[in-house]
């Protein structure tokens, strides 16, 4: 049996802007959309690394500790969440293909001026699969989910057995439990209603066919640790064998 574990990283600067502006103050996000458009130098907040310590604890009361091997985003924030869960005796490995969504380039040449508005509104309706704003580069969450599939290829030719800890970002949690769940983009519906706040966590324990790719079965659990909430309970993938 192989235990696949996914968290999202901490509270991160934006997040920190997003929800202030949703309080009314959007001077923070105001200055982030025009200067600090870089989102992989974000870096988490201190209460960001927060709660990536408190998931790390509820992992290791949970799970275990023991994960080989470990992958993670190349971006600072979800670095710094590998970082804060406190994991012994492990390196991580970076991987691009676990990198958050591309928004799009909002400030190039002949895009109308992104406003906090436009970025709060689009925040409530990105977690539909095919949204995407219409910037140079952008993607969406079935755009993500041809690097996600190569990640879970990889991942189940190499390891069939042990305990595997990734961290990631929310669209790229989402693109993955479409590809582990094996549910297509058309009926993203069948997923189970999974609020991906910070630092949540994904526990998967799948088994792999051990004659052929892409065949496993399994079970999930959804925790988000920073609230306070348990676990559920365990429930079967949505989605039906290949």
């Amino acid at each position: 049996m192989l235990e696949l574990v996914i968290v999202r990283h901490g509270e991160s600067v934006r997040n920190h802007a997003s929800d202030l502006a949703h309080h009314g103050d959007t001077s923070l996000l105001e200055y982030q959309l025009r200067f600090e458009r870089e989102e992989a130098t974000w870096d988490l907040t201190q209460r960001g690394i927060d709660q990536a310590k408190t998931a790390g604890a509820w992992i290791r009361d949970h799970i275990g500790t023991d994960f080989s091997p470990r992958f993670v985003s190349p971006f600072k924030r979800t670095l710094q969440t590998a970082a804060c869960l406190d994991l012994p005796h492990g390196k991580w490995t970076i991987d691009q293909r676990l990198r958050e969504r591309d928004w799009g380039d909002y400030q190039a040449p002949g895009v109308p001026p992104y406003t906090v508005s436009q970025y709060l509104a689009d925040l409530t309706n990105c977690t539909a699969v095919d949204w995407k704003r219409p910037f140079p580069g952008s993607e969406s969450i079935s755009d993500m989910i041809a690097r996600c599939s190569s990640f879970a290829d990889d991942l189940f030719r190499r390891s069939r057995e042990g305990r595997v800890i990734l961290v990631t970002h929310g669209g790229t949690m989402k693109a993955l439990q479409l590809v582990i769940e094996r549910v297509h983009p058309n009926q993203a519906d069948q997923l189970v209603e999974r609020h991906l706040v910070n630092c949540s966590v994904l526990h998967y324990q799948l088994t792999i066919d051990g004659d052929k790719d892409r065949e496993w079965e399994g079970i999930v659990r959804f925790a988000s640790p920073t609230l306070l909430d348990a676990a559920s309970d365990w429930q079967p993938l949505a989605g039906r064998s290949r």
